[in-house]
Parts: C-alpha cells; structure tokens; sequence
C-alpha cells in the first residue's frame, strides 16, 4: 500500500526526517553543558532561505526538553513598515509566553493588556523575564526566536533584548538561553544600526547545504516505509540539481512522489517533476529575487546559468563579447557589476570566480524566467 506523501516543502513545516546537522548539533550540546555549568553563551544561526534553521532550532527544543530544560520556540513574522517599538516588545513577551505551556498566563504578565505597555520598552522586558523565571522553576530555560530578521522595521527590539539580558536584576538571577536566527544579510542590519548586539550575540553557527551522502540518506529514510522507492540514477540527479538545498530536496523529492507508478519512481518522471519545482521556487522565491538585479546585472546572470560553473571576469568578458554578440553592453564595467550583484546576494565569489549562488535559480533563468 502506498502511503501519503512523506515529503515536507511547506516552508516552516518540519521534516518527517531530520537529516544531517550532526557537528552542529554536538556544538549544541555543548552550549547547553556551559550554560547549565558556568554561564549561557547567547546563540545565532545563520543561514539562507530555505536552509533549514526552523527545522533546527526545532531540533535544539528537542533536545533541551530531554534535557529536562524547558524551551520556547517563538516564530516572528513580518511586521508592517510604520510599526512602533512597543508593538514589536509587546509582541516578543506574548510569543515567549505562549511558549511555555506550563506557564499560567495571567494578567500579571501583561498589567497593561496584550497590545500595549505602560512601561517604557527595556523595563517592561527586563520585569517579563524576571517574573517569567520565578515562574518556570527551572535550572535553565531556552528561548529560541526564529526569523528575527523581520524585525527590520524595529531592529531596537533586538538591541532591547540584548540591554534587558545584560541588566543586574537578570545577571546572577536567572539562567536563559536565547537562540536566534536569521539570514547573514538580516544580521548586517542589525550590527549596521547596533553594533554591541554583535559583541553579544558573539557565538555563531552558520548553516549550509547538506553534503551528497547526508542528502540521499534523507531521501531514503524519508520513503522508509512508504510504499515508494526512488531509482539511484534519480536520487543522484536530484542531488546534483538542489547540491543539497533542504528546502528543494524536500520540494522536488515531493513532486517526484507524486509521480509514482506501482511504487516506482523512474527518470521519466524527472521532466515534470523538475518543471514544476521550478515553477513553485519562481512564484514563492526566484522572481523576487531577480528583480533586485538590474537588465544589465540579468545577462551576466543569463550567462552564468548557461556555463553552470564559476567564471572569472576574463571569462565573463569573453563570452559577453564573443558568445553573446553583446556589442552594446559595458564590458569594461562588468567587475562593477558583479559586485553589485554579489551585494544583493545573488552570485557568490570565490578565489576572483563568481557563480549563482543555486544552482536552481540558474535553471529557473534558463527555462522559465520571463
């Protein structure tokens, strides 16, 4: 009997397998033993789209509650342009709150109601937390924020957080264990607009692709038990087109699911499969992405997805000039716009090579990109 589809690509969900992300995870643990014994190291994950850090931070709640600590995992969603400091604390200490279920939620904690407070900002936080600890009886609490990123309209809630931690009604009085995470580029602003939260939050943990054995493993476990198995020659492709991305394994693996008949999944289905994920990153990531580039950055991503390799700017040059026919475009300014476009996080360099930071986003320019 074949079973529902066992892959996850709903962004947030967590996975039916965790794969990979061992040494992370020792490092964890790690921080929790210092943290019980000598004083807690504040932590932030960083990591790209779809990198798995939900997942992960998911992972560590795990593995702290087993512990025997208790966690609050908070996801902070996008807030509007125009929003106000207060909004953004008010918002903080309820999502923390409801995170630990244990926890009675009372008025106590929100004298002045849910949306509003009548302390100033930092001495609202400091007396939430303080209360919050008298309250959770524990040995050590975490509080994983996840996304902080958009908190870019109000990044004083980060810098808040940061103040209220180090407060002395909290030194000494307390033992919490905040875990962050965020994009690298969402963590330039905030060091940009306040630099001592960097020299807080000193430990980091950044986050990558999962390597070819890690990703065929997940694949595999994932369709444990399902009904479905996936030819080798496929689960190498997939490999080879997502190098690893979480978040795409998950989607294109879904997909190729979806195509099973009688249990099997063959290179047949890979066409329309792979089509479709392409379709799904464009509408939900990839357009986005590209209309931070410009239409002169757009050919030299153009030629990039073509030669699916890193170039230099010798090469970049040549092939503008002598592949592309590009008569009119401004080769002698292509080094200022591979820096451009390596700012707005869409090629990476490497020993002066430049290439698409996915593999995938290439192929989406080259069959799908309007």
């Amino acid at each position: 009997m074949i079973a529902p589809n066992p892959f996850t690509p709903q962004s947030g969900w967590e996975p039916k397998v965790f794969g990979g992300r061992e040494e992370t995870l020792k490092h964890f643990e790690t921080i929790l033993k210092e943290a019980r014994e000598l004083r807690p190291h504040h932590l932030v994950v960083l990591g790209e789209w779809g990198i798995g850090k939900t997942s992960l931070l998911k992972q560590f709640k795990k593995v702290a509650q087993k512990e025997g600590f208790p966690a609050s995992f908070c996801a902070v969603n996008r807030f509007p342009e125009k929003s106000r400091l207060e909004e953004g604390i008010a918002l903080l200490m309820e999502e923390i709150l409801l995170g630990f279920p244990k926890v009675p939620k009372d008025k106590e904690f929100f004298p002045s109601g849910r949306k509003k407070l009548s302390l100033q900002p930092q001495v609202a936080l400091v007396q939430f937390l303080q209360r919050l600890w008298e309250c959770l009886e524990a040995e050590l609490a975490l509080v994983l924020l996840d996304d902080i990123q958009n908190f870019e309209p109000i990044p004083q809630v980060i810098d808040i957080l940061r103040a209220s931690l180090s407060h002395d009604t909290l030194l000494g009085k307390s033992r919490y264990l905040f875990i962050l995470s965020t994009t690298p580029e969402g963590w330039d602003a905030f060091l940009d607009k306040h630099d001592p939260v960097g020299r807080f939050f000193r430990k980091r943990e950044f986050i990558q692709n999962l390597d070819r054995e890690e990703s065929l493993l997940l694949v595999e476990k994932t369709l444990s038990g399902s009904g479905v198995v996936f030819d080798p020659e496929l689960k190498e492709r997939l490999f080879d087109v997502t190098q690893g991305h979480p978040y795409e394994v998950q989607l294109l693996a879904s997909h190729l699911y979806e195509a099973q008949i009688e249990g099997r999944v063959t290179l047949s289905a890979w066409e329309g499969a792979f089509n479709r994920t392409l379709r799904e990153l464009g509408e939900d990531y990839f357009e986005a992405m590209l209309r931070r580039a410009s239409d002169r950055e757009k050919e030299i991503l153009e030629v990039l997805a073509e030669k699916r390799k890193p170039m230099s700017i010798a090469d970049l040059r040549h092939a503008m000039i002598f592949e592309k026919r590009k008569r009119n475009f401004p080769v002698d300014n292509i080094k200022n716009f591979l820096y451009r476009l390596e700012s707005k996080g869409l090629i990476r360099r490497r020993d002066d090579a430049f290439s698409l930071l996915d593999p995938m986003v290439g192929e989406f320019i080259l069959r799908l990109s309007p």
